[in-house]
């Protein structure tokens, strides 16, 4: 009896009070308890005035709270966002997204999609030559959290003796260093970035709204003569990654090294 008395008496404090700071209570333990994860897409407005049968204004107002708080944001094109710094990416570094995640203690993992050999496109074949091709297709993510897809095209003869556990455990760089099938070491990559909003499919695969924001990044990678050996395509959610580049005096260029004025 004494336990029931304490339910109801313990319900009765959870209600006690304006209706958007209960409601607002009840988020911010499910951002604590990991039930919205860092830089995950909250449910909208309208979701949530029929989750706890409150009006937007309500749910907006216990958002704003949680603003506040520093625990939520928004964002446009996005919505609501749980509040993560996101991941910083060094411009003018020849090395692989992981390898930079590693370095800020953020566990990286690879999801394969798909993979088929396929003729090249006219885009790829202006690249890589007028071969075929392995096209693989990946998620990139962060503690478990998709932050981009990737696509790689690499020529089919390269890519011979290697495997979907491959491509998930491995990084092209690395599997093509370690099964010596390039004479030369690969030495550099350009990269270019542009502004775009994310498709329906890949939407889906990184759980954010059609038409948001995103980066869409281009890398074709060299090896020591200069011959182009890889191309890949990044799409991140544009509010879960930015690039850093670091300006320095002397330069005489109009644009920073690493970066191109697109015309």
């Amino acid at each position: 009896m004494l336990s029931l008395v304490w339910a109801c008496y313990n319900t009765s404090i959870r209600q006690v009070g304006p209706r958007y700071l209960n409601i607002a209570t009840e988020l911010r333990s499910k951002i604590i308890d990991g039930t919205f994860g860092a830089n995950q897409v909250m449910p909208s407005e309208a979701v949530l005035s029929t989750l706890y049968e409150a009006s937007r204004i309500t749910v907006r107002k216990a958002l704003e709270v949680l603003r506040k708080e520093g625990y939520v944001d928004s964002r446009q094109g996005f919505g609501w966002l749980v509040v993560s710094p996101p991941l910083r990416q060094i411009l003018g570094r020849f090395s692989t997204i992981e390898e930079q995640m590693a370095e800020m203690g953020v566990r990286p993992r690879r999801k394969v999609l798909d993979s088929e050999i396929c003729s090249a496109n006219p885009q790829i074949a202006q690249i890589l030559g007028d071969q075929e091709m392995l096209r693989v297709r990946r998620v990139n993510l962060a503690d478990e959290l998709p932050f981009a897809r990737v696509t790689v095209w690499i020529p089919s003869i390269m890519a011979k003796d290697f495997s979907l556990s491959d491509y998930e455990k491995n990084s092209f760089y690395e599997l093509l260093a370690s099964r010596n099938v390039i004479k030369r070491p690969l030495s550099r990559a350009l990269q270019t970035i542009s502004a775009i909003a994310i498709s329906l499919e890949d939407a889906k695969l990184l759980g954010v709204p059609v038409g948001s924001p995103a980066l869409r990044c281009l890398r074709t990678t060299y090896d020591s003569a200069g011959e182009a050996v890889l191309f890949s395509e990044y799409v991140f959610p544009g509010h879960l990654t930015e690039f850093v580049i670091e300006l320095v005096g002397g330069v005489t260029s109009i644009a920073p090294s690493g970066l191109r004025l697109v015309d």
